[in-house]
């Protein structure tokens, strides 16, 4: 469906229906390169980059999506970054992100649960369903879930059970929560009732 309505230039009509295929098989690296192609088609620069950048973190040497985030971002006049793929700094934010683009782009950028539980830190709990509005994709929320098992695990702060608490409120008032549960596979929701459990706010 979504391939037909490229086809036919119906490009809002195909991002739907790769972001349902996204939904429903999120380890699939061609639905996102598609979503990418359509974004790309609408001038939704930042949208396709982030889709080509989740490709490359699946399929490292995939030259279509090498291609079209380099378009990406020469039309977003990130000329460094669109003719050597110039990865993001690495290191975590001091500043919270001010959109979802922001922030995603810098967690896909962080390789260590410590620097992503920092990114997490530099949001208000009470700014997270703001921030994520209807945009939050399970696989995004899978890896927040894990960073916050991690944190509590490691940590040894008497007060992080209260913090990953608050956190863990603030995601199930984020639109469409209970939609992106529906997509998760019975360990995730095991993994998020075990942080329930943890933690003493339990929402």
């Amino acid at each position: 469906k979504g391939n037909a309505a490229f086809k036919a230039a119906d490009y809002p009509s195909a991002i739907g229906h790769y972001t349902a295929a996204i939904f429903a098989d999120g380890s699939d690296p061609t639905f996102f390169l598609n979503r990418a192609a359509a974004y790309l088609k609408l001038g939704k620069n930042e949208d396709a980059e982030r889709d080509c950048t989740k490709v490359l973190a699946l399929s490292a040497k995939n030259v279509k999506a090498l291609f079209r985030r380099g378009q990406a971002r020469r039309a977003l006049e990130k000329l460094d970054d669109a003719r050597f793929g110039a990865k993001p700094n690495s290191a975590p934010p001091t500043k919270p992100p001010t959109s979802l683009f922001q922030f995603t782009k810098s967690w896909d950028s962080l390789t260590s649960d410590d620097d992503r539980w920092k990114l997490i830190r530099t949001i208000p709990p009470s700014s997270i369903p703001a921030l994520f509005q209807a945009s939050l994709e399970p696989d995004l929320l899978k890896s927040i879930l894990h960073t916050f098992r991690t944190t509590l695990d490691r940590s040894s702060d008497p007060d992080a059970s209260d913090v990953v608490g608050d956190y863990l409120s603030a995601f199930t008032r984020v639109q469409r929560f209970g939609t992106v549960m529906l997509f998760m596979d019975k360990q995730e929701k095991q993994l998020l009732e075990l942080l329930r459990d943890k933690v003493k706010h339990t929402p």
